[in-house]
């Protein structure tokens, strides 16, 4: 019964942390949002909701009990991949925001 209730709580820490940061990405989006319609310089704020499912995706996955975070490859593909691009989106978006595209 104890080892149940441990893997719970494992399980709503893991979901907390992720929905902190799928409430960051929101505002990468929402930051890309205003300068492609405020400056009219594209900044892909619309790809920002692809890294976010995935980790959403891989969070979900992580969660559901027993909430094994070793050997399972493909939330850790999905938040490789989910990184990556995230990392592509907020070069471009700091590019954009500095002035290097005009």
């Amino acid at each position: 019964m104890g080892a149940d209730l441990v893997s719970y709580i494992n399980s709503a820490f893991t979901l907390y942390n992720w929905i902190v940061v799928a409430i960051l990405i929101l505002f990468l989006f929402l930051i890309g949002r205003f300068y492609e319609i405020k400056f009219g310089q594209r900044s892909h704020y619309q790809l920002k909701m692809l890294p976010l499912v995935l980790f959403l995706v891989a969070a979900a996955w992580y969660a559901v009990p027993p909430g094994d975070i070793v050997g399972v490859p493909v939330p850790d593909i999905l938040l490789l991949v989910g990184g990556l691009i995230l990392i592509w989106l907020c070069y471009s978006l700091y590019k954009t925001m500095m002035g290097g595209r005009r």
